[in-house]
C-alpha cells in the first residue's frame, strides 16, 4: 500500500558519497530535515555506480568540531617536544584526513595518520573507528590490508584523539605495526565479557561496532577494554608528557637580584605539580627499637669522635649501621651520625677507615 508523507520542512541537506579517507564513492543522500528536527534520510546511487557506504547524518556543528581538533593537533605535538612538525591534509567534501609529520623528543622520525573520536555528552568513553567498513565479513583481514595500504604510504603510526572542549583530553600514539594486535585484544576482551554476561544486556562488541572496526581509548564501566591499549608496549600516552616551552619562545631574562648567574633560566628545569609514579621496592627489615636506643645514646649528638656535632632538636642525627643493615640489626652496629659524617661513613675516599673507628665507638656500648 502507498501513502502520503506531509511535513512542513525545516532544512534539506544533500550529501554526495566518499568515505572522507580518499575512497571515492558514486551516490549520495537526501536528507529531510522538519520542523520538529525529524531526519529522514533518503539514499541513492548514481545508474552504473557502486553501492556508497552507509553513513551517518553528520551536522554542521559537527565538522566544525573536527576541523578545530585538527587544527590543535601540530601546536600541541610541539609543546610535547616534537620538532619539524608537518602538518597535510586532504579534503574530501566537508570532511578532510590528515597526516602530522614530526621527529619525537627522542630523535625518531613519524607519520601519524590522525583519527578522532566520537564526540559524546559525557566524559565516559572515548572511541574511534579505524575503518568505515569491513569487507565480506573479514574484519582481521579487511584491516590488515588498510594497514599495509598505510604502510606502503609511509605511514608509521596512528594518533588517536579526543579533544574536550580546548584541551586534548586523550593522545595516544600508537605504532601501526601494533594496531592490529591492540584491535585484536580489545576484541577478545569484549567477547569475553560478553560471554559472562558482564556487559548487562548490551551484546555488541566493543570493537566491532557496526561494520566498522573501533578502537577503544576509554569505557569507564569497562576498564579492561581501553587498558589493552594503553597498557601496550610502544603506546605513548601524549597527554601524560610535559609540556615543554615553544622551540624559539622568548622567555622573561634571568633575575639577578639576588643571582648575578646570567645566562641559565631556571624555569626550564623541573616542574610544578608533579605527578605520582607506582614503584615497587624491597628493603631490609629494621627494628625501630635498636635505632631509639642509638639515639639515646647518642643525646642529640654525632658519635663519631671527629666531629661532635650537636642540636637541640630531634631528626638531627641518622642512624648509621656500620657493617650494613643487611649484615646486622643490632645496636653495637650503629651509630648516630650528622648528615655530613654519615655521608662520609658511605662515599668518602678514607670511608674504611671511618667505619673501623665508628665500629670502635658502636662497640664499646
Amino acid at each position: 500500500m502507498r501513502g502520503r508523507l506531509q511535513i512542513a520542512l525545516k532544512e534539506l541537506k544533500f550529501e554526495t558519497g566518499g568515505d572522507g579517507e580518499g575512497h571515492n564513492g558514486t551516490g549520495g543522500s537526501i536528507y529531510l530535515i522538519s520542523a520538529e528536527c525529524w531526519i529522514i534520510r533518503i539514499k541513492f546511487k548514481a545508474t552504473g555506480g557502486a553501492h556508497m557506504s552507509e553513513r551517518v547524518f553528520r551536522t554542521d556543528e559537527s565538522y566544525a568540531a573536527e576541523h578545530k581538533t585538527r587544527n590543535m593537533l601540530a601546536n600541541y605535538l610541539r609543546s610535547r617536544g616534537f620538532q619539524e612538525v608537518r602538518d597535510e591534509r586532504k579534503h574530501h567534501g566537508l570532511t578532510e584526513s590528515q597526516i602530522i609529520y614530526a621527529i619525537t623528543p627522542d630523535g625518531e622520525d613519524l607519520a601519524m595518520r590522525v583519527r578522532l573520536c566520537w564526540h559524546t555528552s559525557k566524559d565516559t568513553t572515548s572511541a574511534a573507528q579505524l575503518l568505515s567498513k569491513i569487507k565480506n565479513d573479514n574484519w582481521e583481514g579487511t584491516l590488515q590490508a588498510k594497514f599495509e595500504r598505510e604502510r606502503s604510504s609511509g605511514v608509521t603510526h596512528y594518533l588517536i584523539v579526543q579533544r574536550d572542549v580546548d584541551n586534548i583530553r586523550y593522545a595516544a600514539l600508537v605504532p601501526l605495526s601494533d594496531l592490529l594486535r591492540i584491535w585484536c585484544a580489545q576484541r577478545d576482551i569484549s567477547i569475553s565479557l560478553i560471554a559472562r554476561n558482564q556487559l548487562g544486556r548490551r551484546r555488541k562488541n566493543h570493537a566491532m561496532n557496526g561494520n566498522s572496526p573501533t578502537i577503544w581509548l576509554q569505557d569507564d564501566s569497562y576498564s579492561d577494554v581501553a587498558a589493552a591499549l594503553w597498557d601496550h608496549a610502544g603506546v605513548w600516552d601524549l597527554a601524560a608528557l610535559e609540556v615543554v616551552p615553544p622551540v624559539g619562545a622568548r622567555t622573561a631574562g634571568p633575575n639577578d637580584t639576588y643571582a648575578d648567574v646570567v645566562g641559565i633560566d631556571y624555569s626550564l628545569i623541573g616542574s610544578d605539580r608533579a605527578s605520582y609514579i607506582a614503584t615497587t621496592r624491597s628493603y631490609v627489615k629494621r627494628d625501630q627499637r635498636v635505632r631509639t636506643t642509638v639515639l639515646q645514646r647518642a643525646k642529640r649528638t654525632c658519635e663519631r669522635r671527629e666531629c661532635g656535632a650537636s642540636r637541640d632538636y630531634d631528626g638531627f642525627l641518622d642512624v648509621h649501621h656500620i657493617l650494613g643493615a643487611a649484615k646486622s640489626d643490632r645496636v653495637w652496629n650503629c651509630v648516630a651520625l650528622c648528615p655530613n659524617c654519615h655521608r662520609e661513613a658511605h662515599f668518602a675516599p678514607t670511608r674504611n677507615l671511618i667505619n673501623e673507628s665508628l665500629l670502635t665507638i658502636a662497640s664499646a656500648s
